[in-house]
């Protein structure tokens, strides 16, 4: 989609914060994969932590592929869309799961395949809705249509949708929408600070593998299915769950400008590892992030980045509430 982002960059030529208190802002690497054919339902219902069943054409949902042991190869958005399921995940893991998944085929009637769509976002600070969210989906997880695309609404705080579909369609909404908003552009940092603000982490390369759904607060955000039966990985994630064995959470902080931190980062309270950086965003005061860190350890005022012990994390609140 080389031309969808080369119509971005020239988009956000025009980045600005005037009097506008809507925005249309492109996503952080994003891929989306089709799974369709027959068997389709069934064989996510048997790969996936989120109940499968819960999706319809008017809800999505967050849920997460594992690998036998239950650690989180990637999270997701699920959207049906007619009789196919798309999935939105991050892109640079986009292939190593499509892979993964095929192993799972076998004889079912499923085609798993990358779907060349586009994806943007619409961000309002307004205190009541623009007036054409009056056709948008008003509940997180509700999904609508417009113009031609899909669109989701994403969890509080704040409003946001993101939309989904070819690029002409992509096209001519943003070009409606900043003409009739009027609305101004931001770049995909501010999305990504939007996801950190809402608490959703977001697995890549550098953190696949390493934690557990509950670790990164899967459980919480309403993306496992204790009751939906069996999936890969599901023993040792229903085993934490009933056991309630989770020594380490999903906490939201922030650092000020001295260090620019990054996906795998190690986080340390004194000579002992604290946690793992899974995402982070540039905020008006230096950086905002999400960690998985040791529950013993978590709002300390002694935890740093690793290798700039100046970078101290000062804890921020989640968007809901830690058991």
């Amino acid at each position: 989609m080389d031309s969808w982002h080369t119509f971005i960059e020239e988009q956000l030529q025009t980045l600005n914060r005037g009097p506008e208190t809507c925005f249309l802002t492109p996503l952080p690497p994003t891929g989306i994969l089709r799974i369709s054919g027959a068997d389709a339902a069934v064989f996510l219902q048997g790969q996936a932590t989120c109940d499968v069943r819960t999706i319809t054409r008017q809800h999505a949902a967050l849920g997460a592929f594992c690998n036998p042991e239950g650690r989180v190869i990637a999270n997701f958005r699920m959207v049906r869309r007619e009789e196919d399921y798309l999935i939105l995940l991050p892109g640079d893991l986009l292939q190593p799961v499509m892979q993964r998944l095929k192993r799972y085929v076998l004889r079912s009637k499923v085609q798993i395949l990358e779907e060349p769509g586009v994806l943007f976002g619409l961000i309002t600070d307004a205190d009541r809705p623009p007036e054409i969210a009056a056709t948008l989906p008003e509940q997180a997880g509700g999904v609508g249509k417009i113009g031609g695309l899909l669109c989701i609404r994403m969890p509080e705080p704040g409003m946001r949708w993101l939309l989904l579909g070819t690029e002409d369609a992509a096209r001519e909404i943003w070009h409606q929408w900043r003409k009739e908003l009027p609305a101004g552009c931001l770049p995909a940092t501010h999305w990504r600070l939007r996801e950190i603000r809402s608490g959703i982490p977001w697995v890549n390369q550098a953190t696949s593998e390493a934690f557990l759904p509950q670790m990164l607060n899967l459980d919480l955000l309403g993306a496992i299915g204790f009751d939906k039966g069996c999936y890969t990985g599901q023993e040792i994630i229903a085993r934490t769950h009933y056991r309630g064995q989770v020594k380490r959470r999903t906490y939201r902080a922030e650092v000020h400008p001295s260090v620019s931190l990054a996906p795998g980062d190690k986080l340390l309270c004194g000579d002992e590892a604290a946690g793992t950086v899974i995402d982070a965003a540039t905020c008006e005061a230096g950086q905002e992030l999400l960690a998985v860190v040791r529950c013993d350890r978590a709002q300390s005022p002694e935890v740093f980045v690793e290798g700039c012990p100046k970078a101290r994390l000062e804890w921020l609140d989640l968007a809901y509430t830690l058991p």
